[in-house]
């Protein structure tokens, strides 16, 4: 299986690099390199190249260097590489025995341990041996490492050790020879070009399981360049470098390149790139040489004196073309030329049986294939721009000069019946020069003009214009093998034409396309489109999705000089832009050269994978994995994406965004591959990059978290906490206000009751006072009725008394003195009932209004003694107040004074040669006052009657004229003040009058 894997591989590179042009880049001090020494040159398991220098280890990534010389070393010199690509685990070492390992893309000083360079065995010193690199002088020996074992190489032996058996196979060579190695490795195979029979031996576990020769490689000017940890061997010799595959048992060599005035003796070291066919020569003084083989054959014309601009080109075999000049090229060169001569270099194009068409100044020649003559038609002042023959019928289309001063030209379509020109069944004239035409179907052509796009029917003549209002320089008009129609303008980009509607396609990156010749499709759907900078490929397919959808990405692969072109420019503004020949290889004419290449084998080159593991955080370098963590104090971040991509960084399309934002859009990374952010808040970002990595629009994505740490007082705990602070404080503020509430609402409820005390002691009082005053006015009505009914008999009596004296003419005196005494008397009683009713009046209304103060009983008796002393007197009657003179009283004064006087007046009334005591006492809350006579006394139906009236008077009928007005009035009185009276006949005579009253304010 290796062997047949081989052989391909072999073949492979043999049939690629044989007459294979080269594009050479180089770099030194000037453009990257940190030194012009180049030692040893190796690609990881990621894709980047690494380099050894005399000032650092340099990683590459077909863009720029990234020079790592600041290792905590006496010295930044490294020479070669070892170790294992695949394990990731390549190793390089200093001057001074300090291993420098290359792991995950960066390179760390790691302590020597198993990958020492220096290993003892019996007492000597071996070096490791594991490329060309230079060896010591002699008595210093050398140990190589395989799969199963390690060699040591001495002067005049080579010794084998097993590291399972620990045995040893010595073998009697000369591996080191006049200080030279004689012996070179390809993994895990030895070989030894023995310097006197020149044979070449194949060692493999300590024995020799072949030789051969090989005359290059025995050669003394041919130079070994080896590495075991590339698994590469390659040869140079005078200039020549060939790569060997070991097959058949023997190395076979294929010749890479031949090097053009480079002195090789510089050469230290030499890598190449399978997948991107890229060789890597690292010199000892030039730097490094990087040479790009190229997929695309770039013809020329082979006189000096001739400029090799084409324009119009025509299939002539199925693998050569030929040329407006006469001039017939493959991809080998010019193979002959027919010579046509003043020809126009933007028609060509041939009839039914092969002749070719061409312009001879201002007339058409046909060129017959199989003879070589030529006939001459003339078109008069018609110059033929574009032709095809469809159903027997020849359409041409002409451009009208028969005017060539005037500002514009004029097409026409013309029709006809043989190749002579001559039998026209048709001519339809068009505004416009036109510049291309097809056949659309049975009835319609398309035409392209300097202006627009017409659409002609075949059978009504009529033209249509397809560009409306907008100017469209048209320049080709293809259709494509599934039936689309793709239009080609000057400086507007191209378009598809579906429904009679044109849909523009987008622009490339640069905007290259926007001048595009024409499109070929190769056999996997992609168009090949040639511009006036660089070549561009997309498959139909994306563009067709743009069609259906404007926001589809379309991303074009772009084709330049370094893939084997002499100049960007390609040519059209001809009938004929590009050849697809028979043998499946696409010609293209370009300002400078016929390019030749097999769609099919040109590989787009996309990137495999890319990483973010490096930033400059305000120009500080930070490594990171997956998260990186800056302060908030950084002013700027600058993120790196590094993608190892040896191709046309044209084609590398990295996009990038900061997905956290609003309405965030991919951005197009430049090629310095670089996203830059500043002023980040606080937080988790996600940095999110994509890479395309296919034709069809495919992307990789990654995702990079910038975690950017916040003050102490930004972070969630803390907000939690003025979160918890402010709801505490909300909390207390509503308790508190609460409370403030409850007691406030405490305090009204506390207003309201007491007001609402207030007003039902009012509502009480107002309804006692209601009933008192009811009681009152029943009792008034009462005492109203009884007066109305007592005062009408002395009324009636005086005047009847009077009318008995008007109607008496004579009566004698004695009975005139009996009628005067008795009006006397009767009105001298209707005087006094009166008087007391005005008194009672008078005191009422003064209780109603009465506002109650405080005085003294004592001052108040003290003033009724004093009125009625002189009365008493006259009945030799004493009146002694006996009352507390210290005791003070709230009661209605008028009220009480009016009591006293009543009872003080009725007992004076009725008592002689006797004593009226007044005196007082108190019985719990109520002061007693008892006014006591020594008189005639009442009579016990006076006492009974009255305390009767006393406990229910308001139902009582009062009897004022049996028992006049005063205890009435006394009655009347007490019930208004609250209190009672007390009749007690004493004994032997005279009457007591006890009073109960209330004091209280």
């Amino acid at each position: 299986m290796k062997k047949s894997l081989l052989l391909i591989l072999f073949t492979f590179i043999h049939l690629f690099m044989e007459g294979q042009r080269t594009h050479l880049q180089v770099y030194n001090t000037d453009n990257g390199l940190p030194q012009n020494s180049v030692k040893d040159i190796i690609k990881d398991k990621y894709g980047f190249i690494w380099l050894t220098t005399e000032n650092g280890i340099v990683r590459y990534d077909g863009s720029s260097f990234l020079v790592y010389k600041n290792f905590p070393l006496n010295s930044q010199r490294f020479t070669h590489f070892y170790g294992s690509v695949e394990n990731d685990s390549i190793f390089t070492t200093g001057e001074y025995e300090k291993n420098i390992l290359l792991h995950d893309k960066f390179p760390k000083i790691t302590p020597l341990k198993n990958h020492s360079t220096v290993v003892y065995r019996n007492k000597k010193k071996y070096l490791l041996s594991c490329s060309h690199y230079s060896f010591a002088s002699t008595g210093i020996g050398f140990f190589m490492n395989v799969a199963n074992g390690r060699y040591f190489l001495l002067n005049n032996a080579l010794i084998y050790s097993d590291f399972r058996s620990k045995r040893e196979q010595r073998l009697n060579l000369q591996p080191l020879y006049k200080n030279a190695s004689t012996i070179f490795a390809l993994k895990d195979l030895l070989f030894y070009v023995d310097p006197i029979t020149k044979n070449i031996i194949t060692i493999k576990d300590g024995k020799i399981i072949g030789s051969f020769k090989n005359s290059l490689l025995s050669d003394h000017k041919t130079r070994i360049f080896w590495s075991q940890v590339n698994h590469q061997l390659f040869a140079l010799n005078r200039g020549t470098i060939y790569i060997c595959q070991y097959q058949d048992n023997e190395l076979k060599l294929s010749k890479l390149v031949t090097l053009q005035d480079v002195k090789d003796e510089n050469f230290m070291s030499i890598y190449f790139d399978k997948k991107y066919k890229k060789l890597f020569l690292g010199s000892s003084i030039d730097g490094l040489r990087i040479l790009s083989f190229q997929d695309f054959t770039t013809v020329k014309r082979p006189s000096s004196n001739h400029e090799s601009v084409f324009y119009s080109i025509l299939p002539y075999s199925d693998s050569s073309v030929i040329t407006t000049f006469g001039e017939v090229y493959s991809r080998s060169g010019l193979l002959e030329n027919k010579n046509f001569k003043n020809t126009s270099p933007y028609f060509l194009d041939r009839e039914e049986n092969g002749n070719i068409i061409y312009l001879h100044e201002d007339h058409i020649k046909i060129y017959s294939k199989t003879s070589g003559d030529e006939r001459i038609i003339r078109t008069k002042s018609l110059l033929l721009k574009d032709f095809f023959i469809s159903n027997h019928q020849y359409f041409a289309l002409f451009k009208d000069i028969k005017n060539p001063d005037g500002p514009e030209f004029n097409g026409v379509l013309a029709i006809y019946k043989d190749q002579s020109f001559n039998a026209v069944e048709k001519k339809i004239f068009f505004k416009n020069e036109p510049t291309k035409f097809i056949r659309l179907n049975q009835e319609y052509v398309l035409v392209g003009t300097v202006k627009c796009l017409y659409k002609i029917s075949l059978k009504t003549n009529k033209i249509y214009k397809l560009t409306g209002n907008k100017e469209l320089s048209i320049r080709n008009i293809i259709k494509t093998k599934d039936g689309n129609i793709w239009i080609t303008t000057l400086g507007q980009g191209f378009y598809l034409l579906k429904n009679d509607r044109i849909i523009k396609m987008p622009y490339d990156a640069d905007g290259n396309i926007s001048s595009s010749h024409t499109l070929l499709e190769d056999a996997k759907g992609f168009f090949w489109i040639s511009t006036n900078n660089g070549l561009y490929k997309v498959l139909e397919t994306e563009l067709l999705k743009y069609a259906q959808n404007k926001k589809h990405r379309i991303y074009y692969c772009r084709f330049s000089k370094d893939a084997g072109f002499n100049t960007n420019e390609f040519n059209g503004g001809s009938n004929i832009a590009g050849n697809r020949l028979k043998n499946g290889e696409f010609v293209l004419p370009s300002l400078n050269g016929l390019i030749f290449f097999d769609p099919l084998k040109i590989k787009s080159f996309y990137p495999e994978n890319f990483y973010v593991e490096r930033a400059l955080v305000d120009n500080k370098e930070k490594n990171f994995k997956e998260k990186i963590y800056i302060s908030q104090e950084s002013n700027r971040l600058d993120l790196f994406i590094d993608v190892p991509y040896y191709s046309n960084l044209d084609n590398l399309v990295i996009e990038a965004k900061l997905s956290d934002f609003p309405n965030a859009k991919w951005e197009n990374i430049g090629k310095d591959r670089k996203f830059s952010v500043s002023n980040l808040g606080y937080g988790h970002h996600i940095f999110m990059v994509r890479m395309l990595v296919s034709d069809d629009g495919k992307f990789i994505y990654k995702k990079i978290k910038i975690i950017i740490p916040p003050y102490f007082y930004q972070t969630f705990w803390f907000k939690i906490f003025l979160t918890g602070l402010f709801f505490l404080f909300i909390y207390f503020l509503v308790k508190w206000r609460i409370s403030f509430l409850q007691k406030k609402n405490h305090e009204l409820e506390e207003i309201v009751n007491s007001r609402t005390k207030i007003l039902s002691d009012t509502v009480e009082k107002l309804e006692i006072t209601k009933g008192k005053l009811h009681k009152e006015i029943e009792q008034q009505k009462k005492l109203i009725g009884t007066i109305t009914h007592d005062i009408t008999t002395p009324v009636k009596f005086i005047a009847l008394t009077a009318k008995e004296i008007l109607d008496q003419e004579n009566f004698d005196e004695k009975r005139a003195g009996k009628i005067l005494n008795s009006i006397y008397k009767s009105s001298d009683q209707l005087y006094n009932f009166t008087l007391t009713l005005k008194e009672y009046a008078d005191i009422y209304s003064h209780h109603i209004s009465d506002k109650t103060e405080l005085y003294s009983l004592f001052q108040l008796i003290e003033e009724k003694k004093i009125l009625f002393d002189e009365i008493a007197e006259k009945n030799n009657t004493l009146i002694q107040n006996n009352v507390d003179e210290s005791l003070q009283l709230w009661i209605s004064k008028n009220i009480l004074s009016a009591i006293v006087h009543n009872l003080i007046d009725n007992s004076v009334k009725y008592t002689e040669n006797g004593t009226i005591t007044i005196e007082n006492c108190i019985e719990n809350e109520n002061i007693i006052l008892k006014i006591t006579d020594t008189g005639i006394g009442m009579d016990e139906k006076k006492i009974e009657y009255y305390t009767r009236l006393q406990d229910n008077i308001e139902n009582e009928k009062l009897l004022l004229q049996k028992y006049g007005m005063g205890l009435h009035l006394v009655l009347q009185l007490l019930q208004m003040i609250g209190g009672k009276i007390i009749f007690t006949k004493n004994e032997p005579q005279g009457t007591s009058f006890k009073l109960i009253l209330l004091n209280k304010k």
